[in-house]
Formats: structure tokens, sequence, C-alpha cells
């Protein structure tokens, strides 16, 4: 039995700990031979706000999305570039509303009962808790933290965005939001065209 719950706890774990984000992507232009190499576009055509506003931050989501694009074939090339990547990483406060179930939970108490033991009638007082029942719903919101991670996909020659990829998700600690960077810009990635 204490098997059986350790697992069930360290289940409940390992769900909890999955990301929370959403992907999405959109382009205008399949990635194809033309589209070789790719820089970064300076510090200053990047924007990031509040939790991702720092060079830990900053150096993950470079370091990370580099390795995507190089996975993927292309190459850093400073001088002459076929693609511009840049990313955006912002942290807005949203209101999240929900509906909350209401139940009336009747107080317990003594009943009277008859009972027949030997042919005699008898009397005596039993417990009884009810179920609760359900009477309705309550709305309640609560203010939450919606953070966006995109990157973009720039070609150099037209200046248009080609792709972008983002992901969106709650963040509630900022600590957890930096360290899962990787994963999130590797999920971005996955949605890029072959």
């Amino acid at each position: 039995m204490k098997k059986q719950v350790l697992i069930l706890l360290g289940l409940m774990a390992v769900l909890s700990s999955c990301s929370s984000y959403n992907y999405y992507s959109v382009g205008n232009k399949k990635l194809n031979a033309e589209y070789r190499t790719y820089a970064w576009l300076p510090e200053g055509k990047s924007k990031a706000s509040n939790i991702y506003d720092n060079d830990i931050a900053a150096d993950r989501i470079v370091e990370m999305a580099s390795t995507e694009l190089n996975r993927r074939g292309f190459e850093l090339n400073n001088r002459k570039p076929d693609l511009l990547v840049r990313y955006t990483a912002v942290v807005n406060m949203e209101t999240k509303s929900y509906n909350e179930p209401v139940y009336y939970d009747a107080p317990g108490r003594y009943i009277p009962r008859v009972g027949i033991r030997r042919g005699r009638a008898f009397y005596y007082y039993a417990y009884r808790n009810p179920f609760p029942v359900y009477v309705g719903n309550e709305q309640r919101t609560v203010n939450v933290k919606q953070g966006s991670i995109m990157i973009d996909l720039i070609d150099r020659r037209t200046k248009k965005v080609i792709w972008r990829g983002w992901a969106e998700g709650e963040v509630n600690n900022p600590e957890k939001a930096i360290n899962e960077l990787p994963k999130v810009i590797e999920n971005i990635f996955k949605k890029l065209p072959a």
C-alpha cells in the first residue's frame, strides 16, 4: 500500500512539473535551400520585460535558439546572413475567471430509529451525516502573470518576418520560468517547418 501511495505521489509531482505553455507558429514562406545562415539582431531590437529582462534569461534564449537552428542545418554568420533572428519575451498581468462549484453541506444529526430484536421493537438514535448538495456556481477572478516568448525569423533582404513561433503560459514563479526556458524554446522550434 505504501509503495502505491509513493508511486501516485511521484506521478503527481511529474505531471505537475509538466510545461503549462501553449505553442503556436505562423509562417508565410517555406524555409528552403536559399536560407542557410543566420545572425542575431542586436540586443536593443530584442525586447524583454519583467522576469525575462536579465542576462541569464537572454543568454538561455539565445543559446537554446542557436542550438535548435544549428540542429536544423543553419550556420551562424554575422557578416552576411540570410536570416535575422529576434526574440521577444513579455510578462503581462491578466485576470483569469473560472466557475467554482458551490455545495451545501447539511449538518449531521442524530435521528430516532426503530429496530426489532427477538420479536420486540426497541428505539435508538443513529447519527446521520448527509451528502453535500450541489447548489450552483460562483464565479471567481484571479490575477495571474501571463508570459509569452516569441522568436522571429526575418528575411534579411526583404526585412519581412517569414516565420514566428511563440509560447504562452502562466508564470507563477520567476525562477521556474527561467529554468524552463530551454524546454520552451525547444518546443517552439518543433513548430518550425522542415
